[in-house]
């Protein structure tokens, strides 16, 4: 018949090592919230300096929302107030479509133009999406950086 040991060990200190878990992912969770929410009013600010100048307030209705978390992780909606919506992707993409289907594609303004280049754009169509490929170099370092602690 075989010998039968019995094995056995006892942890010291767990809940210290579990509370302490906690509180890192409390803190990382903190630092994450408040970077991606001065990162996302950066974009925001250098999308207002690149939106184009019609009729409406463009700029006035870019917004940020609040820092949301899902299963896959934590993220920030960012964009315009939805009664400018039809108006923002609009002159965001540069163009619309008649009733007649025929396609109209704008160019820039006097008002937009009076505006002037800003890091070396001019302010028009896409304004959104060049905001945050200007942004994407200092996004992923300040994103890295929360890793790093």
């Amino acid at each position: 018949m075989a010998d039968h040991k019995i094995f056995s060990f006892s942890l010291e200190g767990i809940e210290a090592v579990i509370n302490r878990l906690d509180q890192l992912e409390k803190e990382l969770d903190n630092r994450l919230e408040d970077t991606l929410t001065r990162l996302t009013l950066k974009v925001i600010h250098d999308a207002k300096r690149l939106a184009p100048i019609d009729e409406g307030d463009l700029e006035a209705a870019l917004i940020i929302g609040e820092v949301k978390r899902s299963i896959a992780g934590m993220y920030i909606d960012m964009g315009t107030s939805p009664e400018v919506d039809d108006y923002a992707v609009v002159q965001h993409e540069g163009f619309r479509k008649t009733s007649k289907g025929n396609l109209v594609t704008f160019t820039p303004g006097e008002k937009t133009l009076s505006k002037g280049p800003y890091n070396g754009e001019f302010p028009g169509k896409k304004f959104l999406e060049r905001a945050l490929k200007m942004n994407e170099d200092l996004i992923i370092e300040e994103l890295s950086k929360i890793l790093e602690g």
